[in-house]
């Protein structure tokens, strides 16, 4: 198991696992919320920052800056200044966006099919735990 390649991975578990180096870097990057949003919403094809915060709904201004530079970093979304009047910034995705996003496709789809049984199992949970003393 651990460090183990199984057939068909690229890396090993401990990589990804690992509290450092670049893979984690880049999957801690990557495998957020707000990163996996904006991954989706840019692979239509470029947006401006304001479309893109739109799109994406109910991330800060502040959030989706800094996760648009992360990924600028990362090598996965390119901006671009538009110098116009006025002038704007466009977002999109690089090859190598397009290949993370290609790869969720997936992730996506089993989601979607699964997300009316999380809403079951939410519900029980819920019934179940609502007579528990909140913690604090």
């Amino acid at each position: 198991m651990g460090d183990e390649r199984r057939p068909g991975r690229r890396v090993s578990v401990g990589e990804v696992l690992a509290r450092a180096g670049t893979v984690r870097e880049a999957f801690d990057t990557i495998a957020n919320t707000w990163s996996l949003l904006i991954l989706v919403a840019l692979r239509d094809g470029t947006l401006r920052y304001n479309e893109l915060k739109r799109t994406v709904g109910g991330v800060s201004e502040r959030r989706l800056s800094q996760t648009l530079k992360l990924l600028e970093r990362d090598g996965v979304v390119d901006r671009k200044l538009v110098r116009s009047i006025p002038s704007h910034v466009e977002y999109s995705l690089t090859s190598t966006g397009e290949a993370v996003v290609d790869s969720l496709g997936e992730l996506l789809s089993t989601i979607i099919k699964f997300s009316p049984q999380v809403a079951v199992a939410r519900q029980r949970y819920d019934e179940k735990h609502a007579d528990a003393a909140p913690e604090g």
